[in-house]
């Protein structure tokens, strides 16, 4: 049993340390696209000006699966016309074939913290429908990176932490689903030698352990 133990150490010793130089590397090539996040051109799933009746109908279909388990008190009109109402959506061109993926975000109603955060998800369209392709909770902001996976832009979700930082995840295209590949954390704030804080105009990026999904 000591054997195994001795012989194990190493190994996650080994494991960590690849982890931590993958981190690094993954940091000298990320670069965060923060200044052209999708924060304009939100409206609740029955406003939406790009759904036809179709899509709309679809869309709803889509968004009501995600909630039916955690409204069990609610029927399914009901569900439906929460959905409709009080879900924020947006079209965005990912796999380059026009604006048919969309962005959504929880209402403060329903699935979002009292600091902001909501639930987010990202929709493709198919011939049946509309397929989740990505679920986060504790969710502000959405960036579209112009880098591409698999032929889909790789996303950033970005998480308040304060006025000054942010933690951020970066999501890449599997081909059916979108994975996390890693995290980081993001400051526009740094303590000079003075002892004081000082901005800065482009957050500093750190990469950081995954802690949430």
């Amino acid at each position: 049993m000591a054997s195994s133990r001795r012989i194990s150490l190493p190994i996650i010793l080994i494991c960590f340390c690849e982890l931590l130089c993958s981190a690094q590397s993954a940091s000298t090539r990320f670069r965060w696209n923060w200044r052209k996040d999708e924060t304009d051109d939100w409206q609740s799933v029955s406003k939406s000006k790009t759904l036809s009746p179709k899509d709309r109908a679809a869309l709803i279909d889509a968004l009501v699966a995600q909630f039916r388990p955690s409204v069990s008190k609610m029927s399914d009109q009901e569900v439906r016309e929460f959905v409709a109402t009080q879900i924020r959506v947006k079209a965005v061109d990912l796999g380059g074939h026009g604006p048919t993926e969309y962005l959504a975000l929880s209402s403060d109603h329903e699935g979002c913290s009292p600091t902001g955060n909501c639930e987010a998800w990202v929709f493709k369209q198919t011939k049946d429908g509309y397929s989740k392709i990505l679920h986060r909770t504790a969710t502000q902001t959405f960036t579209i990176q112009p880098t591409i996976t698999n032929g889909f832009h790789d996303l950033v979700l970005m998480q308040h932490g304060s006025a000054t930082d942010a933690g951020l995840t970066l999501y890449r295209f599997d081909g059916a689903k979108c994975r996390r590949l890693a995290c980081y954390d993001a400051n526009w704030e740094y303590l000079g030698k003075d002892g004081e804080y000082h901005s800065l105009k482009e957050p500093r990026i750190t990469p950081t352990i995954c802690s949430f999904r």
